[in-house]
Order: C-alpha cells, then structure tokens, then sequence
C-alpha cells in the first residue's frame, strides 16, 4: 500500500500543483480587495475559496494522471524519456489503474465544482465541464492538444485567465480589468513551465509525433517566447501598480528585487543547458513561480 501512494504521489506531481494553486490564490486576492466596503457582510466567501481550490488542484491531478497514461501509450514517455519520473512508465502503476485514477480525480473536481455551479451559475458550468474535458483531451482522444500544437494555448487559457476570472466571477459576480490583467500574468508564467518541457523533450516528442512548438518551429523560437513570457508578466504587473493604482508600488518594487536575480539565472541556464540538466531549470522556474504569485498577492493586499 505505501509503495503504491508513493507510485500515485509520482502520477500526481505535487511540485506542478502550483500551476493551479496559484491563479485561484490570485483571483481570490484580487475578489477580497475589490470586495472591501461591499454593502453586502458575505461579498467574500471562504468557502468558496477553499472548494474553488480543491476543483482545481482535482482538474489538474486528473489531467496530469491522463498526460501520465496516454504519453506512455502513444510512445511519447519511453526509455529515452529525459523528464522526471512517470508512474506508468516506470510501470509503478498500470495503465487500468491508472485511467481509473484519471476517472477519480474528475470526479472529485465535479462533486467540489457542483455548489460552485450554483453560486455562479451556468457560467460556471461551462468552464468546468470545458477544463475538465480539455484537461482529458491534452494527450487523449482523438485529437489531444498536446501532439497538435494546442498545448500552450491550452496552459495559458486554463491555467491563466479562465481560473484567475472564474475566481473572481465566484466571489463577486463579475469580472474586472484586474482579474483580465492578472489572468494574463498567471498564464504567462504558467506557459513557461511548458516551454522548458518542450525544449528538453523536443527529441523524444518529435519521434512520437507530437507536433509541439519546438518540434514545429525549433527550440530557438521556444526560448525567445519563453523570454518574453516574463517580460509580459513584469509589465502587466508593473501595470497594475502604476496605471491601475491596485497593487502596492513598494511590493511590487519588492517583487522585482526578490525575482529578478532567479529570472536571470533562469534564462542563462536556458540557454546554456541541454537535454536532461533542463530538469533544474524545470524547478528554478516552479519556484520562480510560486515566489512570483506570493508576492503579486501580497502586492495586492498590501
């Protein structure tokens, strides 16, 4: 039994969970300030917050369960796979198991997302039931995302605007120009983590017929987007500090003092790594995220 929760520890992939923790973290923030001096004594609700954040984290497990699985059996993870570990691969969990897995963790995020459907109503319906079955069609189906070059716009989408907005939709009703903006942030950032995976796998996903951008374009052009991804979540972060007036100018100050030193060494180990040493650029960058959101956070509620 324990060897098999650490064999599903591996399928879920904790360190990637973060991708989904962090926009709903952000709309939540940006939902409790807009909702300071709301007439109404329950414009934020934490509740919501806590099962908006479950449903989430449940989409991307079973979303990273269906990536384990059908990249196994399309051939994209085999013996020459640079990434990290993968469960069936590693044939710590089989591929029975680990489709019913799949089926588990989409269950879990529509039991927490049906009182969030009736709080928000058929808005609300429809992302879920879109992120669940995109989050399926990634590497399944009849035609996945990812082996057809869908899978940035895929990341971006879901992991950005539509999860920062649809947060912030729950809490309050609407959708701001803030939640817009840092929809955008999050998923720029989110995108980033891709484009180091497609850069070191560019081989192994070329041979299984996964027309990533890097397989389509060259890792030349990867790296140049993967540079400015960056670069637009610092400007619209500066400009919601400086045209907006909604975060803290000194944190946001602060957020370029305590980031930037991370994001250089990012972009030169980028370009100077190759092929599995790209695994430490794969973890510099998840914390760059993690340190990016908490401070754009607390910019935010400063």
């Amino acid at each position: 039994m324990i060897n098999f929760i650490k064999s599903v520890l591996i399928g879920i992939r904790p360190k990637t969970l973060s991708a989904s923790i962090a926009p709903v973290l952000v709309g939540s923030a940006i939902a409790f300030k807009s909702s300071i001096g709301c007439c109404a004594n329950d414009c934020f609700d934490i509740n919501i917050l806590l099962l908006t954040l479950l449903a989430a984290i449940f989409i991307q497990i079973g979303t990273n369960f269906a990536n384990d699985v059908y990249d196994f059996i399309k051939g994209a993870d085999n013996d020459d796979r640079l990434g990290p570990l993968r469960a069936v691969q590693a044939n710590l969990i089989s591929i029975r198991s680990m489709k019913i897995l799949t089926g588990v963790a989409f269950l879990l995020s529509i039991i927490c997302g049906l009182p969030l459907v009736l709080v928000g109503g058929f808005p609300i319906l429809i992302i879920g039931l879109l992120s669940i079955v995109s989050g399926y069609a990634y590497t399944a189906g009849p035609y996945p995302l990812g082996y057809n070059g869908w899978g940035d716009v895929f990341v971006f989408i879901f992991f950005g605007p539509i999860a920062v907005c649809g947060t912030f939709y729950l809490q309050l009703g609407y959708i701001s120009v803030e939640s817009i903006v840092s929809g955008v942030i999050l998923g720029c950032l989110s995108v980033t983590l891709l484009c180091i995976n497609n850069i070191r796998d560019v081989a192994t996903d070329k041979k299984a017929g996964k027309r990533t951008i890097a397989v389509r374009f060259g890792i030349k052009i990867v790296k140049i987007i993967f540079i400015m991804l960056f670069f637009v979540s610092y400007i619209l972060s500066g400009y919601l500090a400086f045209s907006r007036n909604f975060i803290n100018i000194n944190s946001f100050i602060l957020l370029l003092i305590l980031t930037t030193p991370l994001f250089i060494k990012i972009c030169f180990d980028t370009f100077k790594l190759k092929s599995k040493e790209l695994n430490s650029v794969l973890v510099s960058v998840s914390i760059f995220i993690s340190l990016f959101s908490i401070l754009l956070i607390i910019s935010i509620l400063a």
